[in-house]
């Protein structure tokens, strides 16, 4: 039997601040569930800059333990 599953892929622009994008990927989060996804893919590093052209120690912050980290309790509920 076969069965399909819908998906969505997620990538939003830089806003700023990394409370503001999480709420920007839940919001566009609940609109692609709202039409039909069920498997949600976002870009890497979704909540902050991309910053890997550098290495530099201002970015440490963006950093969160896994699985027990603020942001993926906050994306699990």
């Amino acid at each position: 039997m076969t069965r399909i599953i819908k998906g969505a892929l997620l990538q939003a622009t830089w806003t700023g601040d990394k409370d503001s994008m999480i709420e920007k990927h839940i919001d566009y989060a609940r609109k692609a569930a709202e039409q039909g996804a069920q498997v949600m893919c976002f870009q890497e590093l979704f909540y902050g800059p991309y910053f890997c052209q550098v290495q530099d120690r201002k970015y440490y912050s963006y950093t969160e333990p896994i699985p027990d980290g603020p942001t993926t309790e906050k994306m699990q509920k």
